[in-house]
């Protein structure tokens, strides 16, 4: 009897002062939870746990059995490690981007597309030009969208009769070395002359009008005629600026009133993009105080008009 009185007494000396406080139970927990993962190089550790817990067991009881029940088991309770909550309840926000940062229909546009320099026309093989030549007026396909609903086709302007990897040596009405022989070519409902659509395959890819093997518009035809109305811009990209809405159209504008025919050529280092109420884009390559994709067109005044609108 007079060893268990002692007990209290021995197990202090024996254990050196170590104390069970939370961080020691936290420590134990833990130890145990990834046990499982750890167990390479913890099977020490785990041996020493379980004597801790051992003499722990036998310390308590010895105090309790002294004291006759009526002491504490600890005076610190260890804090919570987890939360829990119940299926469904927890609500993750994040804060949604300002109205700025993105252009309306832009959302899955690639944000390196809009990158001074890059550009969203697309190349073939051995960086040939995909192309749809109508009646000799030229249409490059785009690499965004990778696909389109046959919601936004118009007219159809007939089949591809000729496939031909060097489209500028083709005869027939309608070329293609791109789409294969057969498949139809459409307009962009309200865009005839700007864009066109066929299948590449198996998907519906858009094409925008361009300069191709010296041609551009095509007798009496303007700007307008190969790129969209006012009414039709939702938004204009140029480098890091971005105009929207109304000022966007108001821009579109002062771009088809002061453009003038300089070249059959196309040529820039920077691109203007712009975004499209039915969700497409429309991009011009920018060169100094000039915009190229059907021809090239001196417009001084637009990047003024841009450059004020931005700020």
């Amino acid at each position: 009897m007079k060893a268990l009185k002692q007990l209290p007494e021995i197990a202090d000396r024996q254990l050196g002062g170590l104390e069970a406080d939370a961080r020691l139970l936290a420590r134990i927990r833990i130890n145990a939870a990834e046990g499982g993962k750890r167990r390479y190089h913890t099977a020490s550790r785990w041996q020493m746990a379980v004597a801790v817990c051992c003499a722990l067991v036998l310390c308590v009881g010895g105090v309790l059995w002294a004291s006759g029940g009526n002491a504490p088991l600890l005076t610190n309770q260890p804090s919570k490690l987890l939360d829990s909550h119940a299926a469904g309840s927890t609500e993750v926000t994040q804060a949604p981007p300002a109205i700025g940062d993105l252009p309306q229909h832009s959302i899955t546009m690639s944000s390196a597309a809009r990158k001074n320099g890059e550009t969203l026309f697309a190349t073939g093989k051995g960086n040939s030009l995909p192309l749809i030549l109508v009646n000799g007026a030229a249409y490059q396909m785009l690499t965004y969208p990778d696909g389109i609903s046959s919601s936004l086709l118009g007219d159809e302007l007939g089949l591809v009769n000729e496939f031909n990897l060097e489209p500028a040596l083709g005869s027939g009405d309608i070329v293609s070395n791109a789409a294969g022989p057969g498949e139809p070519v459409f307009a962009i409902d309200g865009m005839k002359g700007a864009m066109v659509a066929a299948r590449v395959e198996g998907s519906l890819r858009v094409f925008q009008r361009i300069s191709y093997s010296g041609t551009a518009t095509i007798g009496s035809e303007e700007l307008g005629d190969t790129l969209c109305k006012p009414e039709q811009v939702e938004w204009m990209a140029l480098g890091e600026e971005t105009v929207q809405g109304k000022a966007a159209r108001e821009l579109m504008q002062v771009l088809l009133d002061d453009a003038d025919f300089y070249s059959t050529g196309s040529s820039g280092k920077k691109s203007l993009q712009i975004g499209l109420s039915n969700g497409l884009v429309l991009q011009l390559l920018v060169g100094d105080d000039s915009i190229s994709a059907c021809g090239t067109w001196s417009c001084p005044g637009f990047f003024e008009a841009f450059a004020e609108a931005a700020e």
